[in-house]
């Protein structure tokens, strides 16, 4: 990438980062995808509740086979053989999770989420939900 390229971007992230802060958010920038899991391990505490929203970006990253691998009481929606009424019991779950992973659908540089949600399993606990 080229330099100034890559300086403006690195500002742009830094200003996003600060914005979060003063938003009362704390914000990380990892350019590898192991990162992301060192993250998670200082921040999840072991044998905790974990919740999760409907994300194709959690199961991309990996963060689902990671959370099933890792010691928490994951609320694994995804898991084979699960029932509509299994899966309705964990969108409830997630509320009072110790825990609750999920993506935003756009981050602004003022540190402001906008979300979306089809059937409220991201953002309902995302506002109202866990410790």
């Amino acid at each position: 990438m080229d330099n100034n390229v890559e300086w403006y971007l690195k500002k742009r992230v830094d200003r996003t980062l600060e914005s979060l802060k003063n938003n009362n958010m704390k914000g990380y920038y990892i350019e590898k995808r192991e990162q992301l899991f060192e993250i998670l391990k200082n921040l999840i505490i072991e044998k905790s509740i974990i919740g999760i929203g409907d994300s194709i970006t959690l199961s991309e990253t990996g963060v689902i086979d990671f959370l099933r691998e890792g010691n928490y009481e994951f609320l694994d929606k995804y898991r084979d053989g699960i029932t509509s009424e299994e899966k309705k019991q964990i969108y409830i779950q997630n509320f009072s999770a110790d825990t609750f992973i999920c993506s935003t659908n756009a981050l602004t540089e003022n540190g402001e989420l906008y979300n979306i949600d089809g059937n409220g399993s991201r953002v309902a606990p995302m506002i109202y939900g866990p410790k």
